[in-house]
This record gives structure tokens, sequence and C-alpha cells, in this order.
């Protein structure tokens, strides 16, 4: 396990920092009166704080630059990820105006993600640009979506990344004589999980949200750092299951809110109440424990995600598989729960999140 040393000064670098930003955070958004506050898609019930994500954000740029050396590509999406931060903070400031037009958000996102390819940034086992630069925009831009959409009650996003980052910086850091680009990834995404564990105790008493600035700074930079990473040992093929796996939650939920939205004639860029978070609640779970159960779901995805890259690849399809079956049949029984009711599971101290 010795291997695992890098990762400790980028990890409690960042939760420390996250520590202490967060609640200097709620006083900046408190006295600027940044505030989301209840009402329409929204299932909290008190006023509460934004700019959470500007924390997370430097947090996890502390725990980079203290691991030491940055190098060309991990400089780069550290500047894409603090402009994709301007982004949200912009929808933030005036949380229940419009906002940015969905298409106009996803140009945007589109040129960062372009912008991080371009100094290096691809994916091994597609060795030709003309296939691998259209998968990996695709790739950038679906899950730091994902993970919008993700944000939707206390913990949830901030808890599925820090369980993807730990899980990304352990698989780069073992395989790190795979590429130059290994340890750089783990820092990276070390810092990413410290820096999300650090804003959790916060988040998870509703003292302040990440607001839509921290679920695309999330998203943005894992789904970077997922194509940034080797993953392919002992087969070029895990470079795919791998970021499937460790990244699965957010992938199904935003699926099956999107396939049951269109099923249903409605917008699927348009926040609601729809979730699988929503309707676990609605199916009698209180929100700490639906939050909990999808921890659970992401670690055992994560778990996976571990075994694959020590197995063959006929056993990594298999592993594969059968977590794709399991979420199936778990979206197949959540589509039957019905929507958000209003008053549904109120837990005081513990209510959720604005809906993505």
């Amino acid at each position: 396990m010795s291997y695992l040393a890098p990762l400790l000064t980028p990890f409690l670098v960042a939760f420390g920092s996250a520590l202490i930003l967060t609640p200097l955070c709620r006083r900046l958004a408190l006295g600027l009166g940044v505030l989301d506050r209840p009402g329409g898609k929204k299932i909290h019930l008190h006023p509460t704080p934004l700019l959470g994500g500007p924390a997370i954000a430097v947090a996890h740029a502390a725990g980079v630059l203290a691991a030491g050396p940055v190098d060309q590509v991990s400089a780069t999406i550290l500047v894409a990820g603090g402009l994709i931060l301007f982004l949200g903070i912009h929808d933030d400031l005036d949380p229940h105006a419009k906002g940015v037009r969905w298409w106009l958000r996803l140009l945007f996102q589109g040129f960062l993600a372009v912008f991080v390819i371009y100094p290096g940034v691809t994916l091994g086992f597609l060795r030709t640009p003309w296939l691998s630069i259209p998968v990996i925009l695709l790739w950038i831009v679906g899950i730091t979506n994902a993970f919008n959409l993700l944000d939707n009650m206390n913990g949830l996003s901030a808890g599925v990344a820090a369980i993807a980052g730990l899980t990304f910086a352990v698989l780069a850091t073992r395989y790190v004589d795979a590429g130059p680009e290994q340890l750089p990834t783990a820092r990276a995404a070390a810092a990413l999980a410290g820096a999300c564990l650090g804003f959790l105790p916060s988040n998870f008493r509703s003292r302040i949200f990440m607001g839509d600035a921290g679920s695309l700074f999330i998203g943005f930079t894992l789904a970077c750092l997922a194509a940034l990473g080797s993953w392919r040992s002992p087969t070029a093929p895990t470079s795919i299951i791998i970021p499937l796996l460790v990244l699965a939650y957010p992938i199904f939920d935003t699926t099956l809110v999107v396939i049951l939205r269109l099923r249903r004639g409605q917008s699927p860029v348009v926040g609601g109440r729809d979730h699988s978070s929503h309707r676990l609640v609605n199916l009698g779970l209180g929100r700490v424990e639906a939050v909990l159960l999808i921890y659970l779901f992401s670690l055992s995805h994560a778990l996976t995600a571990l075994l694959v890259s020590s197995v063959t690849l006929r056993l990594s399809l298999l592993a594969l598989a059968g977590s794709a079956s399991v979420l199936f049949i778990f979206g197949m029984v959540l589509r039957k729960a019905p929507t958000w009711r209003a008053g549904a599971s109120e837990e005081g101290p513990n209510s959720g999140q604005e809906t993505g």
C-alpha cells in the first residue's frame, strides 16, 4: 500500500482547505445575498447560501499545487475548471432566473473540452484523433451535466464525486508505470476527493449548497481525469470499462431522467423533481437514507472497477454486464415510483438541495 503515499498530501491539503473555506464562502454568500430560496422546483425549506462551488474548486487547486510541480495538461484542466466555475457562479448569483440558455452552456462546455483536449488529453484505446476527439468531447460534456443534474439533495453530488475521485486516485497510482499522466491524474483525483469530503459536513447540515458552480466544476474535472488516466492494465479495453463503472450512478441517473422525461413529452433540459433520489424518497426512504443508498451503489461500482483492473477482459465484461443489469432493474423499479410530492419526507435540518 506504499504506492498510495503520493495521494496523502493533495488529499489532506484539499480536505483541510475545504473545511476552512466552506464556512468563509457561506459568510460571503450571506453577505452578498446569494441565496437559494424555496419555491418552484426547489425542495428545500429555507433560504440557503450558495457559493459552495468556489470553496471546492479553490481547495482542489490547493491540493494539486501542494503535491508538487504541475504539468501542462494538469494546469490546463485547472484553468478550464476555473472557467466552468465562473459559468456556474453566473447562474448561482440569481438561481431563480433562467440563467444562460442551455445550448449556450453546452457550447461553452464543448469549447472548454476542446481546450483541454488540445494539450494532450486523449483516449488511449482510440489511436486515431478523428475518433478520439469527438468521443472525449461528448464524454466531458455529458459527465459535466450528469453531475449538475445529480446535485439535487444534500451531500449527494459531493459524496458520489468523492467516491469516484478516490477510486480514480487509487487506480492511477496503482498503475503509475503505465504512463507519465498517471501521477498527475492520481494527485488531482485525490485532491478533488479531499475537497468534496471537506465540503460535506456543512452541506449535509444544509448550511451551504455547492450550486451550479460546484456541480459543473466537479463533473468537468472528473470527466477530464477519467479521460486523462490510463486504465488499461491489464488489458486495453478496461480503459473504457473502468470509467464507466466509476461514474455509473451519475450516468444512470441522467439516462433515467432523460428517457422518462422524453416519454412524458417533457424537455430533458428543464429542472424537475423526478430524479432517482426523489423517487427513492417517494418509495418511503428519508432523504439521508436515499443519499446513503446511492453512496452504496456508487461504492459497489467503484469496488467493481478496482476488481476489473486486475482481471481478464472476459471477467471485466461480465462485471460490467452485471453492474448494468443491476442498474437496469433498479431503473425499472424507480420508473414506477411517483415523482416528488409537495411536503414529501421533509426532515428539517436535512432538507434537500435544489433540483437539477
